[in-house]
């Protein structure tokens, strides 16, 4: 199978697990004034910033974290709404809901909801939480590395984590009053891009452009490469260098065109990144499952260029390029 081919194979099969459940969340919450509450409580914990060993498999960020007694490998998602853990392994846990929902293939996958009791990763604690739960399977077939379950935006919403793929680090860091990570305690002071995003159904938003096109992003750990929707392609297509053509069949029998090509011009922030790489896709179902429609996705191929923070109270991206790489 051609390279590309056997990528968007692997994105597919990743995304029709995770994403079947970002429209669809069953969670606890409560409706007030038309606006959801989520009703778990915040975590807790003593520690201004605490410091995880990051794993890797290929391109996905791979943490450790306790779930009661069970100990194991999550990935770092922030394409997901919150906590979604593998029915492999929680399938007899407590059902609050049932759904069956769509994702990126057009598959259709079955879901519930839970509630997990003890939850940490190292010193940072959750009492109770509501998770999904459904067939990750895939991912680890793929991968060859069992994994537990994901570790979605929401789990961090009143904190802030910075990634330094690098050193294969990621430091949990709390917030003071006004949103702030304590000076200290901050990886860089002058970032060399920063940008502030919507957090919409729990995704992250971000606006930016391809060769002076306006985009909306979303900031995905958990895609192994950037994606740009075939309509916007069309848009800027003679700015672009297409490296090859193939099409997909997917599972679901869906014939599914690819293309990588390489561009010179993307702008997130204040930075200007050149020598990119994206891989040309149909977005469709991607756009179904977040509740929103996006125009690309910024993945692998984009934040491993450089130190990362996403302060999820302050909604804010911050990023220090490696100076391996060349503008």
């Amino acid at each position: 199978m051609h390279k590309a081919g056997f990528l968007l194979l692997l994105l597919l099969s990743f995304w029709g697990s995770k994403k079947a459940l970002c429209a669809h969340r069953l969670g606890l919450r409560n409706i007030h004034n038309g606006k959801i509450i989520n009703i778990d409580p915040d975590p807790y914990g003593d520690f201004t910033t605490i410091t995880v060993p990051i794993k890797r498999t290929g391109s996905l960020i791979i943490i450790e974290a306790q779930l009661d007694t069970m100990i194991g490998n999550f990935i770092l998602d922030t394409g997901a709404p919150g906590l979604i853990l593998n029915e492999t392994y929680f399938r007899n846990f407590p059902h609050i809901g049932d759904k069956e929902s769509g994702g990126i293939n057009g598959q259709t996958e079955h879901a519930f909801s839970t509630v997990v009791r003890n939850f940490s990763i190292l010193d940072l604690h959750y009492d109770r939480i509501t998770a999904d739960v459904t067939d990750l399977s895939r991912i680890e077939n793929r991968k060859g590395i069992k994994i537990l379950g994901l570790l979605g935006t929401r789990l961090f919403a009143k904190l802030a984590i910075t990634i330094d793929l690098f050193n294969n680090v990621l430091y949990i860091h709390k917030l003071d009053e006004k949103g702030e990570i304590a000076q200290n305690e901050r990886v860089f002071n002058k970032p060399d891009m920063k940008t502030s995003f919507k957090l919409l159904n729990d995704v992250i938003f971000i606006k930016g452009s391809i060769e002076d096109n306006n985009l909306w992003f979303t900031f995905d750990t958990g895609a192994e490469c950037n994606l740009l929707d075939y309509d916007n392609f069309k848009k800027i297509a003679k700015r672009m260098r297409v490296l090859n053509q193939s099409a997909l069949t997917g599972v679901d029998g869906h014939v599914n065109p690819t293309n990588y090509a390489v561009f010179d011009k993307l702008v997130i922030g204040n930075y200007l990144f050149t020598h990119n790489r994206i891989l040309l896709a149909r977005l469709d179902h991607m756009g179904y499952a977040y509740g929103n429609t996006m125009d690309a996705i910024l993945g692998y191929d984009f934040f491993a260029r450089g130190i990362f923070t996403i302060n999820f109270v302050k909604k804010e991206l911050e990023m220090y390029i490696y100076t391996y790489e060349d503008k």
